[in-house]
């Protein structure tokens, strides 16, 4: 019908199909669903994201050149501070900073919803790139690719915004501890997608161990709006409380201290 831009209409097809229907169930899960094009917004930004990462990976991956890392080390900066903590950070502060301003955003629920949404709109251009990427090696290797990342990558993303919302909830609406599990709505998804990564990049861990990663926190993240949508039928109303801009830089400074301290000490470890 389109002659020679089928093709790419298709496996534009593969990779957006599996990101609509995971979006698609976590914005059914809401019994009271934020405006759509609040929602929409929020993707478009998950999109945007792909911008100022994309002129950050630069920086970081010159950066690793610079560093005495071995293999495993070398893996590891790529896995969790080049991929997960550029990527997470960025989902972060469109939560942070556009949805949690919102006066639609006045439940835990909706924590959830908005962080699935900035993570899915990341994870769609990622998933496009990736797909039109393999249709250089043929038709059906793409296919394999998209067929493939629609159970692994698409949902890795979806999982990494289901608990950037869990954690975000309390820092937000509970009266205690809110500093802590603010640095846990960033610092969690970052753990989360850099072994996922740390998985694929190391040759010494079998690629099997994602699924089973995936798995476990599916059934954590399927429990997650289990609860939250059966508390939303007796759920008092709840202060909102913005975390302050100091708390949000402290947050990120000491996430990506860690993850550099511990790059640093695995790395010394497995050379000596």
């Amino acid at each position: 019908m389109f002659g020679s831009g089928q093709i790419f209409l298709n496996l534009s097809f593969y990779a957006i199909l599996p990101v609509a229907l995971i979006f698609y169930y976590v914005y059914k899960r809401d019994k009271f669903p934020e405006p759509p094009r609040i929602v929409l917004i929020t993707f478009l930004l998950g999109i945007a994201t792909t911008f100022p990462i994309g002129i950050l990976i630069i920086a970081v991956e010159g950066f690793l050149e610079t560093l005495d890392l071995g293999i495993e080390g070398s893996n590891f900066y790529m896995s969790f501070i080049r991929a997960a903590f550029l990527e997470e950070m960025m989902k972060f502060f469109v939560i942070i900073f556009y949805c949690l301003h919102l006066d639609d955003f006045d439940e835990p629920m909706d924590a959830l919803v908005y962080g699935v949404a900035a993570s899915l709109g990341f994870a769609v251009i990622e998933n496009w790139e990736y797909v039109l990427g393999a249709s250089k090696d043929g038709l059906e290797v793409a296919k394999d690719v998209a067929l493939i990342r629609s159970f692994t990558a698409v949902p890795l993303h979806a999982l990494a915004g289901v608990f950037m919302g869990f954690f975000l909830m309390d820092a937000v609406f509970q009266k205690h501890n809110r500093k802590f599990f603010l640095f846990l709505s960033l610092f969690f998804p970052v753990c989360l997608h850099g072994l996922y990564d740390l998985i694929l990049f190391s040759k010494s861990i079998s690629d099997f161990y994602i699924y089973i990663l995936l798995i476990i926190f599916l059934i954590r993240a399927i429990f997650i709006f289990k609860k939250e949508r059966q508390s939303q039928n007796t759920e008092t109303k709840r202060i909102k409380v913005i975390p302050k801009t100091t708390d949000i830089i402290f947050v990120v400074f000491v996430t990506f201290a860690i993850l550099f301290s511990t790059n640093y000490f695995l790395d010394f470890v497995l050379h000596n």
